[in-house]
Formats: C-alpha cells, structure tokens, sequence
C-alpha cells in the first residue's frame, strides 16, 4: 500500500539515506529559544522543522530526534554529517507544497535513498475538535 494513499503529501526534499517510513510528531524550531524550551522527554517522537542553519541551534538535541526536515543543506552540509554521524533521517532542501502545524502527525517517507515525502497522516486541528 503506498504511504500517501489517504494523506496530505506536502512537500518532498533530498533524502540522505534509505529510512523506511518514519513518524512522528511535527515540531517547529526558529531559533535557539525553541531547543531551550523543550523537555527532553517530548524528542523521541519530534520530528523537527527548520527553515536554514539548524544545525547550528538544533545540535544538542539532534540525536535524541526521530526525524529533520530542512529547507536548507546538502548531502555535505554540517547538519547532514550530523545527521548520519547520529544515524538521523534528514529530508534537506524540503520544499513545502502545503501546511506542517506543530502537534500535526507527519510520516517521512524515506525509502528511496536519494529522495523523500513529507506527509501529514494526522492534523492537530482534527485531533483537539
């Protein structure tokens, strides 16, 4: 069955390698004020978003990651040697086609190694009504 039969495609990026399918919960970080906030305990299952340089403000945290989707990077980027270094998925130069919310439940769909999905299988809204 494929992945996005029943949920919102919305956007797709550069793969960094080979993941499967991996879900989590969508969190926004803008700046370091966002990483400084979090409790550890909520990281398992974060999947972060970032527009550019996260690895900067997101590298204390990006092991304990389930996923990075960033709108920025390259396969030699810090943030993908980070990435594999920590055995991350990362979906780099991601470009949005729709809306990712925080709390939204979103699946990478990382099966190809060079290429990759982002899905939203879960909105916040729908879930809080």
């Amino acid at each position: 069955m494929d992945v996005a039969e029943g949920h919102d495609e919305v956007g797709t990026g550069m793969n960094l390698f080979a993941a499967g399918e991996v879900t989590g919960t969508a969190r926004w970080f803008n700046d370091t004020s966002d990483v400084l906030e979090i409790d550890d305990d909520d990281l398992e299952d974060t999947i972060a978003f970032v527009h550019k340089g996260g690895m900067t403000f997101l590298s204390p945290i990006l092991p304990d990651l389930r996923g990075i989707v960033c709108g920025a990077g390259s396969r030699e980027s810090h943030l993908a040697i980070l990435c594999r270094e920590s055995d991350v998925p990362c979906v780099l130069q991601a470009q949005l086609s729709g809306s990712v919310s925080d709390g939204d439940t979103v699946t990478l769909d990382l099966r190809d190694p060079t290429s990759g999905r982002i899905l939203v299988i879960g909105r916040v809204e729908a879930a809080q009504a």
